[in-house]
């Protein structure tokens, strides 16, 4: 599929040195791709997983190669399904295959996303929002946050191999979360909240790396209003922030972010609101 489908751009605000301005911004897109197999007589639903659209068919056949032990000779053909209209729907694929296989559910995992399957899409799609009036930050409290985060990242500090979820919460209360796996630190986080009964309503979570649609959904329904990351959201992290009422800011830096949804909950953007409708 052409890079087209992989790439929205839309307009964000940026901080730059305390400047406010509008900019085009190219996101990374994110959609489900059910991925079902056939063979002479028989098939099957493979598995559904969030992916980047393009080169379905090599992610589908690698998908099987390691996890169902499908080689090159298995393969009779790879397919886009047909939708009503004769019309391709190119978020299906059909690997056809020369023999049967036996496809275990429960070695399958879910790539690049910690959640998967085309009915938990749709059910997970529907944020519960933040409780009661969110927050406005300042960038001063942005940065702060920022530095705080470069000095508790422990684990980070001595292998340099995991992520972290740093959380403030209305009280100033802070959790941080890390492990080698993006999701698992803001579960951990999350989960640290609610042994230590920290609410977290209205509070702001920091992430070490991209703002997946995933991260920012468990933020909505963790309650919190403003999710920050050192890297860039997905187009579809933004559509999620969006409709959940989050402010979502990308490319925290010293000095530097840029905001993707709802910049009235940071002080200094409310100005450039309308430029973003």
């Amino acid at each position: 599929m052409p890079l087209a489908h992989a790439i929205e751009t839309r307009r964000v605000i940026t901080v730059r040195d305390g400047v406010t301005g509008i900019t085009m911004d190219s996101l990374i897109q994110e959609e489900p791709l059910i991925i079902d197999v056939e063979w002479p007589g028989g098939g099957a639903h493979f598995t559904t997983t969030m992916r980047t659209p393009g080169d379905d068919f090599a992610l589908a056949v690698g998908l099987l190669a390691t996890e169902a032990d499908v080689t090159r000779d298995d393969i009779h053909q790879t397919r886009y399904c047909v939708g009503p209209g004769n019309v391709q729907d190119y978020n299906k694929v059909t690997v056809a295959l020369k023999r049967p296989i036996t496809l275990n559910a429960a070695s399958l995992r879910p790539v690049s996303c910690g959640w998967c399957g085309a009915a938990d899409l749709a059910n997970r799609l529907v944020p519960t929002g933040t409780a009661g009036a969110p927050p406005v930050l300042t960038e001063g409290a942005l940065f702060a946050l920022s530095e705080e985060f470069a000095h508790r990242q422990k684990q980070f500090d001595s292998t340099g191999a995991s992520h972290a979820a740093l959380i403030r919460a209305q009280d100033d209360s802070v959790i941080i979360g890390e492990d080698v796996g993006r999701h698992n630190a803001l579960d951990k986080a999350i989960g640290h909240a609610v042994l230590d009964k920290i609410a977290l309503a209205n509070g702001t979570v920091l992430l070490s790396g991209r703002a997946g649609s995933d991260l920012v959904l468990k933020a909505a329904r963790a309650g919190l209003s403003h999710v920050c990351s050192v890297s860039a959201p997905s187009a579809l992290a933004v559509e999620i922030a969006t409709q959940a009422g989050i402010t979502l800011v990308g490319f925290l830096r010293p000095g530097r972010f840029n905001v993707y949804s709802h910049p009235e909950g940071i002080a200094e953007t409310y100005d450039a609101t309308r430029a973003l409708r």
